[in-house]
């Protein structure tokens, strides 16, 4: 699905995002986390391994994301999707340029954590709605 004009816009602001995932035995699971729209439409995030959303969306890959104006959190947009790809390769850099988009810096990794531990997540968007468009 393509993304509407005025979703894409939205999207466009650095603004956090809560990814919806479903555990194994049914319970769901919520995070913020940071995305970026790709050119294809994708919508990115980066995660580490052995993350709870990781080991739910490796299982089962139907998520729903929820992105709200930090300025007006009544204006927001759902996207319901599927993650299409899991990429450790780009992980990285990714997450690097996921860092650059909210902070304005590469990314700073916890002593307990590297490079090596970073995961992109591809989500092909399935529906989106949006409330407080005009």
């Amino acid at each position: 699905m393509a993304l509407p004009d005025a979703v894409r816009e939205f999207l466009q602001k650095p603004n956090l995002a809560v990814l919806a995932t479903v555990s194994p035995d049914g319970r769901p699971q919520a995070t913020p986390v940071w995305f970026l729209v790709e050119d294809d439409g994708h919508i990115m995030i980066n995660t580490a391994r052995g993350r709870v959303k990781l080991r739910n969306v490796e299982v089962n890959p139907h998520v729903a994301l929820a992105v709200y104006d930090r300025d007006d959190p009544y204006r927001y947009v759902q996207i319901r999707g599927r993650v299409v790809k899991i990429d450790p390769a780009r992980g990285a850099a990714d997450i690097d340029r996921l860092s650059l988009r909210y902070r304005g810096r590469p990314y700073q990794y916890p002593p307990s954590s590297g490079p090596a531990d970073r995961v992109t997540l591809l989500i092909r968007p399935r529906t989106v709605h949006t409330t407080g468009f005009r």
